[in-house]
């Protein structure tokens, strides 16, 4: 595994990845709606409330979404997003058609024209005569 210092661009990529993390969308929606839910709750008149069959609805379900946007941020931060880094290719990770060859060889994108193998000796392509 490396470690940071062998990898000195992506220490700004923590920042990205708990930003654009799923948890942090969530988070961040119930917490502002469940604040403005809350406000509402909390300066609700007699006639909202006798609406809502004598219940202050909006005042239990604001704290509810503020708890859980709570929720999804601490989780976010105590299990951060684990980030993919890319494998360095070696000789060992080619096929063994391929070893006696080169990494030059190996086109970066598959399908590619040129780049497929030329037909072994011996063999006819097809539609040749």
């Amino acid at each position: 595994m490396t470690s940071p210092e062998e990898r000195p661009g992506e220490h700004g990529t923590d920042f990205w990845a708990k930003l654009f993390d799923i948890r942090s969308f969530t988070g961040a929606l119930f917490l502002i709606f469940g604040a403005i839910v809350t406000v509402v709750g909390l300066t609700a008149g007699d006639a909202d409330i006798r609406k809502s069959a004598g219940l202050n609805l909006a005042l239990i379900i604001g704290p509810i979404m503020l708890a859980m946007g709570l929720f999804f941020v601490v989780w976010l931060l105590l299990k951060p997003p684990q980030l993919l880094h890319s494998h360095e290719v070696t000789e060992e990770d080619l096929p063994e058609q391929l070893r006696h060859r080169g990494l030059e060889a190996v086109p970066e994108h598959p399908g590619e024209p040129g780049t497929d193998p030329p037909p072994p000796p011996g063999r006819r392509r097809p539609g040749g005569h």
